[in-house]
């Protein structure tokens, strides 16, 4: 089977039949390497936003020429165009990182932009399968976790630097949760004559949120005497639990959504989507059903921190802004630069009661 052959009535269907061309591009060691067992709640955890973490799967740098085109395709096929150029971007972001001097970085060539071609870098992993090299497009990883099936459960994991997609699959849902992107630098930049900028919609839709806010609704809005230097919802690490950490109760703070108007409600509903919506429609309608629901707005806040008399400036580091809903939790927090100047974007997208298809 070739992904040409991909071509189906769901987009399940297709989502299967690309995992399994890819598999037919693999080794039988590679496959062995690939496929994770089905009950293993610490691989099902393990991701990170750190760049020489411990992955599960089969670095990019090490598949060949075939088999690395046919992980993209997986990736096209769960993603819509707008989440694909996401995933694109982060990639070349890494390059672009190496090509400014980024420490220890390697020498992957970046993704030219058309759909379903990938970065074909010549990095190498150093023993241990944790990457070696710091910044390159090379040092992303696939996984699987369960056989893939339109019916069975399992789930997809591809991550790296600043990117971890964990989509579980159950009986034909899909829970496309915990989320990670961040991409440094936080502005459009150029590499290989292409010019990348992911995460600009989704910053931008975050920043219209509170801008269609009045100054007394934004002044709710604001987490008093709270400072962010990184997401809170960060990387499980391998734990092999759910976490226990969301706000509750009183700590849940911000302004209601269910007292904002019709049009500042819409903002809200744009900046979910710009999460959401990058993943495939039978992935996401079921989930912006429930997340932009008036049941669900009844119990979803949204929240800044940062400086307050600057307002929400996502060119300030500390700059802090998250939608906690009953399931729902998005949050965007702007870092420092570590290679170059200025800020950049860590993100999370989780789902309380749905992270990891609450299979752990």
């Amino acid at each position: 089977m070739t992904v040409g052959d991909c071509a189906a009535d769901s987009d399940l269907e297709t989502i299967v039949c690309t995992a399994q061309a890819f598999f037919d591009t693999l080794t039988t060691s590679e496959y062995e390497t690939v496929i994770l067992d089905w009950g293993d709640a610490e691989a099902k955890t393990t991701w990170s936003n750190l760049p020489n973490a411990s992955r599960n799967g089969l670095m990019f740098g090490n598949l060949s020429e075939e088999a690395r085109l046919a992980a993209m395709t997986v990736a096209k096929a769960v993603l819509t165009d707008e989440g694909y150029d996401d995933f694109l971007g982060v990639l070349a972001a890494d390059d672009y990182l190496n090509e400014q001097g980024g420490a220890g970085g390697g020498t992957g060539t970046p993704p030219d932009g058309d759909a379903g071609t990938p970065p074909d870098g010549s990095g190498m992993p150093s023993e241990g399968g944790s990457g070696g090299l710091t910044y390159s497009s090379d040092n992303y990883y696939i996984a699987f976790i369960g056989e893939p099936s339109v019916s069975g459960d399992w789930m997809l994991q591809i991550g790296g630097h600043h990117l971890a997609y964990n989509v579980t699959f159950l009986s034909g849902s899909a829970y496309p949760v915990p989320n990670h992107i961040g991409v440094e630098p936080k502005s459009a930049f150029e590499i290989n004559s292409a010019t990348y900028a992911p995460l600009a919609d989704e910053g931008d839709a975050m920043v219209a949120m509170f801008d269609a806010l009045d100054k007394i609704q934004l002044a709710e809005a604001y987490l008093q005497d709270q400072s962010y230097s990184d997401v809170l919802m960060g990387p499980d690490n391998g734990s092999a639990t759910l976490p226990t950490d969301y706000p509750t109760g009183m700590d849940r703070e911000g302004i209601l959504v269910s007292t904002l108007s019709d049009t500042q409600k819409s903002a809200v509903i744009e900046a979910i989507k710009a999460w959401v919506e990058d993943y495939s429609g039978e992935i996401s309608a079921p989930l912006m059903e429930e997340y932009a629901s008036d049941i669900a707005f009844n119990d979803t806040y949204i929240a800044w921190s940062g400086d307050e008399s600057a307002g929400v400036d996502v060119d300030i580091e500390g700059t802090y802004m998250r939608i906690d809903g009953p399931r729902l939790w998005i949050e965007i927090v702007c870092q420092a630069g570590v290679i170059l100047s200025g800020t950049h974007y860590h993100t999370m997208f989780r789902d309380k009661s749905y992270d990891y298809g609450n299979s752990l």
